[in-house]
């Protein structure tokens, strides 16, 4: 009952995925998905997992979640847009090679807080001067360190904090009609998709 008092739980959640969340959270603490948590285009789709993330009053459209990446890595033209000191940032000798095994070198790395469902998490990036698909992507450091389990069948992420469960589910395509005081960044329009070793 202790966890149930202290769950993070959306407001206007179906009974039906209130009904998934007890599942998981009386599964003795294992993170898992249920073949109901899959979206409504079934397992034909081929989508990546993007999520959107606060960063201060900015918020982060398509946040890459890549398994596969053992980095996690922020553009250049994502950090400008962002209220934060470049002059923090950590020269880096680093060099990375790309999935088609081009090399690419890091400018250097900055950490930075980042909120990511109801919760705050300081973030190591490698600043990279490259024009991906993505605003950010969060690979392997931040996903074991949080211990995320993601999946992009499900379209989500699941993770622990404070014996919290916490789900943080993929984002469509958005449309923002009306200016607000949030700041809103994605990623640039003629950008390549990249996934770094």
């Amino acid at each position: 009952m202790k966890i149930l008092n202290e769950a993070h739980v959306a407001n206007d959640i179906t009974l039906d995925k209130f009904g998934g969340i007890i599942g998981n959270i009386t599964a003795n603490n294992r993170l898992s998905f249920t073949y109901e948590e899959i979206p409504v285009e079934g397992r034909g789709h081929n989508k990546a997992l993007h999520i959107s993330v606060k960063c201060q009053d900015h918020i982060m459209a398509i946040m890459l979640i890549d398994n596969g990446s053992s980095l996690n890595v922020m553009p250049k033209s994502t950090l400008d847009q962002l209220p934060c000191d470049g002059t923090y940032m950590k020269s880096s000798s680093m060099i990375v090679r790309a999935f088609d095994g081009s090399r690419r070198e890091v400018m250097g790395e900055i950490e930075i807080p980042i909120q990511i469902g109801p919760f705050t998490f300081n973030i190591t990036f490698q600043v990279m001067d490259i024009k991906p698909a993505y605003s950010c992507l969060l690979g392997r450091p931040w996903i074991h360190s949080a211990g995320v389990v993601p999946s992009s069948l499900h379209q989500k992420l699941k993770f622990i904090v404070d014996d919290k469960l916490v789900i943080v589910s993929g984002e469509e395509d958005m449309l923002v009609s009306s200016p607000t005081p949030t700041r809103y960044i994605e990623a640039a329009e003629d950008a390549l998709e990249t996934s770094f070793q």
